[in-house]
């Protein structure tokens, strides 16, 4: 009895030191376990914050590139489009295109540079000092809202073009000869008729007065052979001779008076000599240019349309032409014609606008940009087109009411830059999250930091 005691004894105390020896072994797997999850916690957030980095330094790329970016965004099909088009433009990753996307329009302007240059050093330091915060994030998202009201929305096209004047004639010498005077000279007004230079008419002369001699001695036989045909002293076919002879010297006549009045050569049209192209002395043949006159108290815009826009601006009648070397001067302008056929190199339809210019302020070859509203909806209900997400294959903008999100399917219409017209979904009064809205849910319950009537108010 006493050996079995002794035994279980033995035993219980051979247990016991495997269970004390196992306890820093366990002790040390639960640590290993627990640092692990830790570790990796520790090693995605840091991850997060390095795409973080890399999306603010993808936004600093597109303020820097605001126009290209803009443009991207207002003709994209989609987000998928406008994502595949930012990163090629911007030479980033489609991450930080994303990214871009998801900024509001205020977030977008040279004075948000500093800002992020701030956020970026903060985030590096993090880094660098192994501060990253283990703790997850206090799930509170404020939103910015804004408050729909009806306005005016136009789906519209801006457009380069070039000026040229109305009028653009070049003038030639029409006969030979030594230049004898210039009378005007280049930049001058001219008006219709008024004698730019004379060539020299000696030879002229000379010819028309042979040709007056000729004519004179034919029609003084032809009035002798009237009289004497009268009396029938001579036949028909001499008098018809010689009233050919009359017709013949009467056309070489009128041809020398035409040659001799071609030496005083004048402006055809009321405008600005341009250029000159002779001098006193020259000599110059029939067709040599002679000067280039500009007919600028009105003058035309070449706009060239695509083919996808030619049947709506063909109704459009009204235009805004904006100057930019005459520091974004607005013109009003008139379609004067649109062509027909497309140039066949650049597949553009040209259309002619007309802008009076009785000051002479704009120049031939300027650089315009033409304004085209092809279609206007006066009361209308718009929010930024980055407020827009797609859900389920629906887009879906989300609105806050009494502090609570609800998500709202919408139909959308004609887009006006940044702004795009809801035409189904949303009411006036409506408070849409602009702001924050990437970060909610339906039901959520979210802080409104602000509530602005326009997105003006974001910029100021």
């Amino acid at each position: 009895m006493a050996d079995k005691v002794k035994k279980s004894a033995e035993r219980s105390r051979s247990l016991l030191k495997f269970i004390w020896g196992a306890i820093p072994v366990i002790v040390l797997l639960l640590i290993i376990v627990l640092l692990s999850g830790a570790i990796g916690s520790k090693i995605d957030k840091l991850e997060a914050v390095k795409t973080g980095i890399a999306d603010l330094q993808g936004v600093k790329l597109a303020i820097n590139d605001i126009d290209v970016v803009v443009k991207i965004i207002t003709s994209a099909k989609d987000a998928g489009e406008a994502v595949d088009q930012l990163s090629d433009a911007l030479n980033i990753t489609s991450d930080q295109a994303k990214a871009i996307l998801h900024q509001p329009v205020g977030a977008l302007v040279k004075s948000s540079q500093k800002k992020l240059d701030k956020q970026i050093a903060f985030l590096e330091k993090q880094i660098a000092e192994n501060k990253i915060d283990m703790q997850d994030p206090v799930p509170d998202v404020n939103v910015v809202a804004l408050e729909l009201t009806k306005q005016p929305i136009r789906d519209r096209i801006n457009l380069p073009g070039i000026v040229e004047p109305w009028v653009k004639f070049n003038i030639i010498a029409e006969v030979r000869g030594k230049v004898m005077e210039k009378r005007i000279k280049k930049g001058t007004p001219i008006n219709a008729g008024d004698i730019i230079a004379v060539l020299d008419t000696k030879d002229y002369e000379i010819a028309f007065q042979a040709a007056k001699a000729s004519y004179d001695t034919a029609f003084a036989s032809k009035k002798r052979l009237d009289k004497l045909y009268k009396e029938q002293l001579t036949s028909r076919s001499q008098l018809d001779d010689i009233t050919a002879q009359v017709e013949q010297y009467k056309a070489q006549l009128d041809n020398a008076a035409l040659n001799l009045e071609r030496c005083i050569i004048r402006s055809p049209i009321s405008g600005i000599i341009n250029n000159l192209y002779i001098d006193k002395g020259q000599y110059v043949k029939v067709s040599d240019p002679v000067g280039e006159v500009l007919q600028m108290d009105k003058i035309k815009v070449i706009v060239g349309i695509p083919e996808s826009d030619v049947s709506a601006v063909n109704h459009v009648s009204s235009f805004e032409v904006e100057l930019d070397a005459l520091n974004g001067k607005v013109f009003k302008a008139k379609k004067y014609f649109l062509s027909r056929a497309s140039d066949p190199q650049a597949r553009l339809y040209n259309l002619e606008l007309a802008i009076d210019n009785p000051s002479g302020e704009i120049l031939p070859d300027m650089f315009a940009r033409v304004d085209i509203v092809k279609q206007e909806v006066a009361d209308s209900l718009s929010v930024p087109l980055y407020s827009i997400i797609t859900l389920n294959n629906e887009q879906v903008v989300y609105v806050v009411n009494d502090y609570t999100v609800h998500a709202r399917s919408v139909k959308t219409g004609i887009q006006e830059g940044w702004r795009i017209e809801i035409t189904n979904g949303l009411d006036a009064g409506d408070h849409v999250i602009i702001i924050g809205h990437r970060n909610v849910s339906d039901g959520q319950t979210v802080n409104v930091v602000q509530t602005v009537s326009s997105m003006e108010e974001l910029l100021n």
